[in-house]
């Protein structure tokens, strides 16, 4: 067999034997790593698991961003406070009140300190006096003393009534919810039986607020009298005090006024109480305890 024959033998074979084959392409799934994956994500995918992160981070950001893409307003916040006006949210400046005020007398060496210390607050009182009188031509703290001390007899006149409108009239929007805190329930019986010292102003300020011509004054009064007062509990049992034993009280007792307000008026507005000053009587509190039986027990505990 020649040579030439022999290479078409071998050409016929392969053209034949090709044309039986079929071509197969294999599927094969292979998992990357996970830090091809994360390479391999969008833009948009990447900005998606960031903001996940921050979701958990932040669970109240989450829930504003689903109710502005739902197209609600999110509520506001609770820890804002109502500002008011008509009075200041605090006592500037307040007034330190001598140790043994009340008790010592001028001759003693206690007593010689106080007045030294009292000489030295007058140029103070007197310059924002004259601020005080530029909105009130007839304003002096002679007379001013005696209006305060019927300003304080009617507040806490109105107080054991719970008069809630005379009330608003005498104490400021700050000295109202210090005022009533606690005895919703509870019975007050106050007397003010008479002045052991004429009342005296000891302190007087004046501060602006927001802008200049906004002007607020304060005046701190010296009360120092007899008073009665005892305190019932919704159950009628005495909790504080007595209504026939007679106590003497030293007070300071802070008015303010919105001077430049066209309706302003001098009203309660905070109370001073020194460090020194003697602790009050335990407070005899009562609870209501389930008996044997059904029957309610009423207990009385000292606190």
């Amino acid at each position: 067999m020649s040579m030439s024959s022999r290479t078409l033998k071998v050409q016929q074979v392969a053209c034949l034997s090709s044309c039986w084959l079929i071509p197969v392409r294999h599927r094969t799934r292979i998992n990357p790593p996970k830090a091809t994956k994360k390479g391999r994500l969008l833009l948009k995918d990447q900005e998606r698991l960031k903001l996940k992160e921050e979701y958990k981070q932040d669970p109240q950001k989450m829930l504003i961003e689903t109710l502005k893409k739902s197209g609600i307003k999110p509520c506001p916040s609770f820890t804002e406070r109502a500002v008011t006006i008509t009075c200041t949210g605090e006592i500037f400046e307040p007034y330190v009140p001598p140790e043994g005020d009340g008790k010592a007398m001028s001759l003693t060496p206690e007593g010689a300190k106080q007045r030294l210390e009292r000489v030295k607050n007058i140029g103070v009182t007197q310059l924002n006096q004259r601020k005080i009188r530029q909105f009130e031509p007839e304003f002096t703290a002679s007379e001013f003393a005696w209006k305060a001390q019927k300003i304080f007899i009617d507040a806490h006149n109105a107080l054991q009534d719970f008069d809630k409108n005379i009330l608003h009239q005498l104490a400021t929007e700050k000295a109202y919810p210090e005022m009533t805190k606690g005895f919703r329930f509870k019975t007050i019986r106050w007397k003010f039986l008479e002045s052991i010292e004429k009342p005296r102003v000891v302190h007087i300020r004046t501060t602006d607020m927001i802008n200049k011509g906004n002007l607020y004054g304060q005046v701190t009064v010296r009360f120092h009298s007899k008073q009665t007062l005892a305190i019932y509990d919704r159950f009628g049992r005495i909790m504080l005090g007595s209504e026939d034993i007679p106590k003497d009280v030293l007070d300071y007792v802070v008015f303010e006024k919105h001077l430049s307000g066209l309706y302003g008026s001098w009203r309660i507005h905070g109370k001073i109480i020194p460090d020194w000053a003697s602790s009050l009587e335990p407070v005899i509190q009562t609870m209501i305890m389930q008996g044997q039986g059904g029957e309610t027990d009423i207990a009385v505990e000292d606190r």
